[in-house]
């Protein structure tokens, strides 16, 4: 039995996807998740809460934290990266790649016997809400909104002419509203609904946030070519954490980036990317 501790993020999540799949094609699973880890792992295995403390052989820990590792000290097998100094705690210290995340999340997996093939992918039985072929799909939303939430998104729905659609995640409803204007906002959807959403629009708008990795892997999963996942990064860096396969933009960084911080005393420069740069790849 694995006990696999999943990232609390949800585009972290999604990246993590690969990895527990093979993970679950070796051994029954009990996956200890947040709550949309039931949604996303459904098949991979037995998704727990995180606040189970559940018995196993093996614990895989793709959540990098020093809690992540003290929590399962009991487990006679602990395997997961040397981040944030647990390297003690673990029996089998995986050293990070220096590359994407998804690649450490691989790597912690053939730690553990696993074969990790493939991008990530997400193609549950879901229904789309009725919108145009042609709709495109705006994400502003995202948990980090200094640092990491593009600023022109109404900008670039106004010269969409009509196409433009808006949603986000829990928490998002009055932010989106306010930048949506009287563009249509959808409501908050089940992740295999937004899945089946992100297949059916001819193009995706986000940031780098959990919903754009999620929209990359429901087309992938769909058949649908990820390339129309569009993501504008600020603070953070796409060669580390952008959605494989989505098309990325970026403005020129200034000296500070990448920095991962939640706030910016300079108003984030890194996000200031004209929509029209948006609109021209779309």
């Amino acid at each position: 039995m694995l006990l696999i501790r999943a990232p609390d993020h949800l585009g972290d999540g999604v990246m993590a996807l690969p990895a527990i799949s093979a993970l679950a094609a070796i051994a029954p699973c009990l996956i200890v998740a947040p709550r949309w880890g039931a949604a996303l792992y459904d098949g991979l295995g037995t998704v727990l809460s995180r606040d189970a403390s559940p018995k196993a052989d093996i614990a895989v820990l793709l959540k990098p934290s020093l809690g992540a590792a003290w929590s399962t000290r009991h487990i006679p097998r602990r395997i997961g990266l040397s981040t944030d100094a647990r390297w003690w705690l673990l029996t089998d210290a995986v050293v990070p790649t220096q590359r994407h995340r998804i690649d450490d999340f691989a790597a912690v997996a053939r730690a553990a016997g696993g074969e990790v093939i493939g991008l990530p992918q997400y193609a549950p039985e879901g229904i789309a809400p009725p919108v145009p072929d042609d709709a495109v799909l705006l994400l502003p939303g995202t948990a980090s909104p200094h640092t990491a939430r593009w600023k022109n998104y109404r900008d670039l729905a106004d010269a969409l002419d009509g196409r433009a659609v808006f949603t986000g995640g829990p928490g998002d409803e009055e932010a989106i509203a306010a930048i949506a204007g009287p563009h249509p906002v959808l409501p908050i959807l089940s992740l295999p609904d937004f899945s089946a959403l992100s297949a059916a629009v001819s193009a995706v708008v986000g940031n780098d946030s959990g919903l754009s990795h999620l929209a990359a892997a429901a087309r992938r999963g769909h058949g649908a070519d990820p390339a129309d996942v569009h993501v504008v990064f600020g603070s953070t860096d796409p060669v580390r954490t952008g959605a494989p396969g989505a098309t990325w933009h970026q403005g020129v960084p200034p000296m500070c980036w990448p920095c991962y911080a939640k706030r910016c005393p300079w108003d984030a420069p890194c996000l200031a990317h004209p929509a029209q740069n948006v609109l021209d790849r779309l």
